[in-house]
């Protein structure tokens, strides 16, 4: 991840002529401007993002500069990172970063004679190969995710089921299942499932992502049923969608609803009784 966010930075930021160094490099002869990449620990997140692993992106320019000279190179480096598909050249992985903001305030280095503010950025969904593991995705948030791509109608948005995949891109639908209950009464034939969904939902822009969040609530609101399999003629019911805009788009989600479906219930054969006897007084 190191060699394809510094290639990035290299690739989207001329301004730099290539000068992106790391902290166990000497600066003191280094022209200005230029990028100080630190890489930080891996911390596990959720079930749904895996491991984040975080940067930190520091843009130099010179004390006599001034701040705004600074404002103008973190704008480029949150513009080439946040957001965007990254390869690593060795690896030939690809990941997407994600600006989690500001390190701190503004600072003077005195001792490199220049102005820096350190810029935020993490990799979500980052696995240890040992620790992969193969999830069966559950057929109810598939077809939802099939639901979705339907409702949105844009080959621009693209869907994904239980984790963030390495290499997400914006704009970006995430349907996990949050949990599950079933409701039966003694003398059902039937029991009620009930699955809750979470939808994280991540736009381009705020007002992309916050469209999209309204059109597909107020579809699920008005769809009552969402197709499990039409051949079979199995249709899920909607429950109840609940809109949250303050949650976080990676970690928590924006939308929840629960989706009901009613299955036959498997009684146990008894053995039939041989005959019956009563006695009546009168």
């Amino acid at each position: 991840m190191r060699n394809g966010i510094s290639q990035r930075l290299t690739q989207a930021i001329p301004l730099i002529a290539g000068r992106v160094v790391e902290a166990h490099e000497s600066m003191d002869s280094l022209i200005k401007p230029y990028v100080l990449l630190v890489q930080g620990a891996d911390a596990e997140d959720t079930q749904w993002t895996g491991l984040r692993t975080s940067f930190e992106v520091w843009p130099y320019v010179s004390q006599t500069a001034g701040f705004a000279d600074v404002d103008e190179l973190a704008n480029l480096i949150v513009t080439a990172l946040d957001g965007q598909a990254v390869t690593d050249p060795d690896t030939n992985e690809a990941f997407t970063c994600q600006y989690e903001g500001n390190v701190g305030a503004d600072k003077v280095d005195i001792e490199r004679n220049a102005l820096t503010r350190g810029l935020r950025f993490s990799v979500i969904g980052v696995q240890r190969v040992s620790e992969l593991d193969v999830v069966q995705e559950d057929d109810w948030i598939v077809a939802l995710s099939e639901w979705t791509k339907n409702e949105l109608g844009s080959a621009d948005w693209q869907v994904y089921n239980g984790k963030w995949p390495t290499d997400y891109t914006r704009p970006s639908v995430l349907w996990r299942l949050e949990g599950m209950e079933s409701i039966a009464s003694s003398r059902a034939a039937t029991i009620e499932v009930r699955k809750k969904a979470v939808g994280h939902v991540i736009g381009r822009t705020v007002s992309e992502q916050t469209a999209a969040i309204v059109e597909l609530t107020q579809s699920l609101t008005s769809a009552v049923k969402i197709p499990l399999s039409l051949p079979d003629r199995r249709y899920l019911t909607v429950l109840s969608p609940i809109v949250d805009l303050e949650q976080d788009t990676m970690t928590e989600g924006q939308i929840s609803v629960t989706l009901s479906r009613k299955i036959e219930r498997h009684l146990e054969d008894s053995p039939l009784m041989r005959e019956v006897n009563f006695q009546t007084k009168l």
